[in-house]
Parts: C-alpha cells; structure tokens; sequence
C-alpha cells in the first residue's frame, strides 16, 4: 500500500500535461481534516483527467465509431461529402473538441459548418448527415433543452436531415438514460426528469414549447455515440464497499459546506486539461478549474439558485465570476 505522500506524487505525476503541481495539490488537500485526507486522495485517484495526447487519441476512437455507424447508413465515410460536422455552442468547450477531433483525423475544414451557416444553406439535407461534437455531456439538458428545445430553427435544421448524430467524448449514464427515452419518444418523461434534477428552474412557462419542440424530431434517426463513459464516482470499480460508503460520507459532507450547483449531482468523474465539466462534485473545482458558464437557463427562471457557475483557479480562492 503506497504511502499518502507517495499516492500524490503519483497524482501529479499523471496529471502534470494540465500543470496540476504537487503543491496544489498538497494544498487542496490540506482543506479537510486528518481523519478524511485518506478517502479525499482515494476520490482524486478515481478521477480520469483527460490531456491533449488522451483527447487526440480518443477522438480517434470517436471518429471510427462514427465511421462504422454511418458507412451502415450508406453514407460517404471516406470523403464525407453527404456529412455535415458542426457544434451546437459557440465559445464553449466543444469549439476545443471540434478543433482537436478535426486535427486528430485529418479532416478538412471544409467539412466543418457553423450552425449559423447551415440555417442559411439552401441545400437539400433529405440525404445527408449531420454530426454534432462535444467534450462532455453530462445530463444532455443543453443539447436537449438549450440547442433544440428552446431553439424551433434548430429542430427543423435537425429534422432536415436523413440521420443526425451528438458524438462525445465522454457521455454520463444521465444522458444515456434521457436518450433512450426520447428514441421511444417519451418526451413527457424526459421533460419530468429534468424538472426533478433542476428543482431550482422554474419550467411552468416553457414546458409547452419545451415539449412541443422536442416532439417535432424523429428521435429514431438520431444516435448519440460517445469514446468515453462516465457514471458517478462513487461506483468506480477499484473502490472497496467501505470505501463507497465513506466517500459518499465525505462528499455529503462537504455539500452541506456550500450552495449546490445545478448538474452537480451526477458527480462524474472526468475532467480535462483545460477545465472542469459541470458534473463534478463542487470540491473538485478548485483544483480542476471550471473555466466556462454552463448554465443554459435564464436568470428569471432561477428560483433560489445564482445563474453564475463560479470560476476557480487554485493560486487564487476567491471567485473570479463577478456577482
């Protein structure tokens, strides 16, 4: 059993691409009190962060999977010339999985579309694809909700097309679980699903259009394909049954020690080298870094909860989000 001091440089060792040094991670460390250091270094080696060389090659895997998914479609997969590629957000983490999963299969940028782009295209999309990519998906709610729920041109842009496919490089069992719903198109359940996990949005506005936008996709064409999985830390598989039971203990703990964040509660377990998903547990930001606004709601729906998800450096404690 390697010592305490020997388990973190282990940890910065793995993780000094994204320069998480040894002594930042000592100091977070030394937040909590003796008798709970040893099930926070056990979270942190649960943790999977991904660097630039792990990206490039799991968007590799990213690429074969599309690939093989589409060449039984009968789309081009060779040339790409019946496959749109874009991204649903702009200044979002998936403007960096677009540019590395480009990079890393030699693709042209001519293959690259803006969704601006597209709307304003007169082409015919009865016979082509469209790939979305991301970095992460945790609960789905910003594709779902945000890019297509609250967006009518969106869903005719997706609904024009003869396949439709949101490739990930990590994808969460929450968003898999929403997924399988809507290609049975329990539009209603999923809808009830997101108002439970974000009991502090206001829906009774939106839920019509909410649901009435969502209803107009065939969600049968649309697949959501993934190289990585995440589920909740918790369940790791090197992690012992005592060693469950006492990280939920210490993560319950350190909830009630700050405000909840909106998607949270899926306490994923993958990070990247240049910032944090919003489905990490909140203890975990300040030596992660969150680095971009996830919230996809507006401020009036909010009920009893910021619209501003904290940014955090390490060197410095203090928020960095204006409020």
């Amino acid at each position: 059993m390697p010592s305490a001091a020997q388990q973190l440089q282990n940890l910065s060792h793995a993780w000094n691409e994204p320069e998480i040094s040894l002594s930042a991670i000592q100091r977070w460390l030394t937040q909590f009190p003796a008798e709970d250091q040893a099930i926070a270094i056990r979270l942190l080696e649960c943790m999977e962060l991904h660097s630039w060389a792990r990206m490039l090659r799991e968007c590799r895997l990213l690429h074969q999977r599309l690939c093989m998914d589409l060449r039984d479609d009968g789309f081009d997969v060779d040339g790409f010339t019946d496959i749109d590629f874009t991204r649903a957000f702009v200044c979002k983490s998936g403007d960096i999985a677009s540019y590395v999963y480009r990079k890393a299969n030699c693709l042209s940028v001519n293959h690259f579309k803006t969704i601006e782009a597209l709307h304003h295209s007169r082409e015919d999309r009865s016979q082509r694809a469209i790939v979305i990519l991301d970095d992460y998906i945790g609960t789905g709610s910003q594709f779902i909700f945000q890019f297509l729920g609250r967006s009518p041109s969106n869903t005719d842009l997706i609904s024009s097309y003869k396949r439709a496919r949101l490739c990930s490089l990590v994808v969460h069992d929450d968003a898999r679980t929403k997924w399988r719903l809507l290609q049975r198109h329990c539009i209603e359940e999923v809808m009830a699903i997101e108002e439970q996990q974000l009991v502090c949005i206001d829906f009774s506005l939106e839920r019509p259009s909410l649901i009435q936008n969502l209803s107009k996709i065939d969600w049968r064409k649309a697949g959501l394909i993934a190289a990585q999985r995440d589920f909740p830390v918790m369940a790791h598989p090197s992690l012992t049954a005592e060693e469950r039971i006492s990280m939920r203990q210490f993560l319950n703990g350190c909830d009630r020690d700050a405000r909840t964040g909106t998607t949270e509660f899926l306490l994923g377990h993958h990070t990247f080298f240049y910032g944090a998903p919003n489905a990490l547990a909140r203890v975990l930001l300040p030596l992660f870094k969150r680095v971009e606004d996830f919230t996809i709601y507006p401020k009036e729906s909010l009920r009893g909860l910021p619209a501003e998800i904290i940014d955090y450096d390490i060197e410095n404690p203090e928020p960095m989000t204006p409020h």
